[in-house]
């Protein structure tokens, strides 16, 4: 499967990107390059023709961006903790926590948990733009969350005059004049008995700079890089040791992979069918419908009539069986109700989305619905109701910010 790494630059104009491929089309290659973001789609297609069908697309963003943390979270649940974390954050935060997204690792019980916040206006400006190149990405956080995690350890990268630095329970992006005190601070938060190991990889602090941090010489080590910097960061990502920005209201969208191309007209071609054999549906079940109500007043005309009352049932047929001792009547069919489903749908005004429909006669019509709400399924009961047809709601579940339901429908007797 192949991979795609990008990182944003500081002023997000323009985009390191890196394609790694496997298998037969990409023969195990590795492109990479530094382009505008809006020539982005342009050199992939040129350079890297393979990478439009990467299973996974990883997005490294500025430290800088963001504010990393450790919080206690209250609530018994996963989903609890999950909704508590903005406010368990908040007092950390100087800007109204509502302009703000709150990204969280594992979250485990009387634990601390970790959390990346970052302004909600900036995620989606990075999805907006990634989104004008055709790429939806599966995973986005901080790049220095990309550099190697290990107990008793700091890893620092340098790139210009930006140092990032990492350790088992923090990250941050430090200008290189202050690193020696970032440091400092880092040392800090490790007992005074351990020698925490410093790994400086593509740059390295003076032995003055060092010894006034804490580290002692045999505990320091040089890495040169290998390759691009984006390199070292890509073969050193762990989505296990990452948090991922997308979550909640950014969570990963199903990307529609470049295969599916060639399917897409004969997709469109059975949907414009489907849609047009509803529509024909609800046509037939409107006009029937509008017989059914006309009959309706006439028997009910006919019941006030004949037995001289002033209001008649809403179904005289069904009471005058009923007071002759004949049987009940037939079940209503079919169309029928396919046509009182057509008429309650009308009103959610194609917010809504029919994906199948059955019948029998011993249970009646079944349909899957996808509608707004909630709310929604009280307006088609009540609906039906008012055309003497009852709605058993079978099962009603989220699904894409929206309420996929399946729907029972029988004529309404007795």
């Amino acid at each position: 499967m192949s991979r795609l790494f990008l990182r944003f630059a500081a002023s997000a104009d323009a985009v390191e990107w890196l394609a790694c491929a496997d298998g037969e089309e990409g023969e195990g290659a590795t492109v990479e390059g530094c382009t505008p973001v809006d020539e982005l789609a342009d050199a992939l297609a040129e350079l890297a023709p393979w990478a439009a069908n990467a299973g996974d697309v990883v997005v490294f963003v500025p430290a800088a961006e963001l504010l990393a943390l450790s919080c206690e979270i209250p609530g018994r649940s996963e989903t609890q903790r999950r909704r508590a974390a903005p406010y368990a954050v908040e007092e950390f935060l100087t800007e109204d926590i509502e302009t703000m997204h709150v990204a969280c690792g594992e979250l485990v019980r009387n634990e601390p948990v970790r959390c990346l916040v970052i302004p909600r206006a900036r995620v989606q400006s990075y999805l907006t733009l990634l989104e004008s190149a055709g790429i939806a990405p599966a995973f986005m956080t901080a790049d220095a969350m990309a550099l190697p995690v290990a107990p008793a350890s700091a890893n620092v990268l340098f790139d210009g005059d930006v140092a990032l630095v990492r350790t088992d329970n923090q990250i941050a992006s430090v200008d290189v004049p202050n690193l020696a005190a970032a440091l400092e601070a880092v040392r800090m938060d490790f007992d005074e008995e351990e020698q925490p190991l410093l790994r400086q990889i593509n740059g390295k602090l003076s032995e003055i700079e060092l010894t006034a941090a804490g580290f002692a010489a045999g505990h320091v080590e040089s890495l040169p890089l290998e390759g691009s910097l984006l390199g070292f960061l890509a073969s050193a990502f762990d989505a296990a040791n990452a948090i991922n920005l997308l979550q909640g209201d950014f969570a990963a969208r199903r990307r529609t992979h470049a295969a599916w191309a060639p399917w897409r007209p004969v997709a469109v071609t059975t949907g414009v069918g489907l849609a047009i054999a509803v529509v024909v549906l609800v046509a037939e079940g409107f006009w029937a419908t509008q017989r059914a109500n006309a009959l309706r007043e006439d028997a009910q005309a006919l019941y006030r009539d004949i037995y001289g009352v002033a209001q008649a049932p809403a179904n005289p047929a069904l009471r005058m069986r009923m007071r002759l001792g004949g049987a009940p009547a037939e079940t209503v069919g079919f169309h029928r109700l396919v046509g009182n489903l057509g008429t309650s749908l009308q009103q959610l005004a194609g917010r809504y989305e029919l994906r199948s429909l059955s019948y029998s006669e011993r249970i009646g019509l079944g349909a899957e619905v996808i509608v707004p709400d909630y709310d929604s399924l009280e307006k088609i009961e009540v609906a039906l109701a008012e055309r003497t047809v009852d709605l058993d709601v079978v099962s009603a579940e989220l699904f894409e910010e929206r309420v996929r339901t399946n729907l029972r429908i029988n004529d309404g007797r007795g």
